[in-house]
């Protein structure tokens, strides 16, 4: 096998992946960089396993660590498979090559944080700007939700059905795909219909229809965003628990989950029948990824085994 055949094989490889659907924006750039590796080494003749680890362990920015190198490997080894059809003498990888990192435990803010990261932005900028408005409503909006920060950006004026029995949310094309409705609470509702009305206020003459803006009428972008809620975070002194990441806007989708998982562990519910129903809701493209909240806080834990003493004493079933 040419390094010519290589290259060729790594188009007809993402064109068909395009085909199926799924975005291969990712898996251009690493399978790329993986045949530029090979050139510049001078590489000759089949594709070795050992060849697709090293380079995956060593060749990988120095800002991916342990998780990036191994999300490397796995994109190759698909690649790899796929080649094999063509090329039997490539060697596949085997799974477990490079250990699985612990996912670190996500910081989960209390009620009592979460209302202050609302009035911080009172006290970072102009009281009834844009920018003030969209950061406080943003927050608020992915705490109830438990929206990924991507998706409440990506929100146009059309997509927030607040009129509508129950209120409800459209999220397009996703971190998987595809769309799905959110309802939220009537409350959420009313505070959306008050920022728009805001918006409207401040931006009159608005071509964009996309919802959260910034102060010059633009759409707000992913990483403004982050630095913005770097800025509210720093002010209030919110610090890294030991063991758990760091506080960050995502982290409101992560104690969206836990807090609901909670509640219906307190309330005696069956929180492994609902579960699946939380996974549509975050968007999740299976149940297990939910799964993974189950272990995510001592709260959650506590109240889980509660749950679980109780029946024992009462003799009913458990979970």
């Amino acid at each position: 096998m040419t390094l010519a055949d290589l290259r060729s094989h790594i188009e007809s490889y993402l064109e068909l992946r395009q085909s199926l659907g799924f975005k291969t924006r990712y898996e251009r750039d690493v399978l790329r960089a993986f045949a530029d590796y090979l050139e510049g080494q001078g590489h000759q003749g089949p594709l070795r396993a050992r060849t697709a680890v090293e380079w995956a362990a060593t060749g990988a920015p120095r800002n991916a660590g342990p998780p990036g190198q191994r999300v490397r490997l796995v994109c190759l080894r698909c690649f790899m498979r796929h080649l094999k059809a063509f090329f039997p003498e490539t060697e596949v990888p085997g799974h477990g090559v490079l250990a699985r990192v612990a996912r670190p435990k996500p910081y989960t803010y209390s009620q009592e944080e979460i209302a202050q990261l609302q009035e911080a932005t009172l006290l970072l900028w102009e009281p009834g700007s844009m920018r003030q408005n969209a950061m406080y409503t943003i927050i608020g909006l992915l705490a109830c939700t438990g929206l990924r920060v991507s998706e409440a950006l990506g929100l146009t004026v059309s997509d927030l059905g607040l009129d509508l029995d129950p209120p409800r949310i459209l999220i397009r094309n996703t971190k998987f795909y595809k769309s799905r409705f959110v309802p939220i609470h009537p409350t959420a509702a009313e505070k959306l219909r008050v920022y728009l009305l805001e918006r409207k206020r401040l931006c009159p003459d608005c071509s964009s229809n996309t919802a959260f803006l910034n102060d010059k009428g633009w759409p707000l972008r992913y990483h403004n965003v982050l630095e913005n809620f770097r800025a509210i975070t720093h002010q209030l002194g919110i610090q890294k628990a030991p063991g758990r990441k760091a506080p960050a806007l995502h982290s409101l989708r992560h104690t969206f989950a836990v807090e609901r998982l909670t509640s219906w562990h307190r309330a005696d519910m069956d929180a492994r029948t609902l579960l699946p129903h939380l996974s549509v809701y975050l968007g999740h493209v299976s149940p297990e990824e939910t799964y993974w909240y189950l272990t995510a806080t001592p709260e959650l834990l506590t109240a889980a085994s509660a749950k679980f003493e109780r029946h024992v004493h009462t003799g009913g079933p458990h979970e």
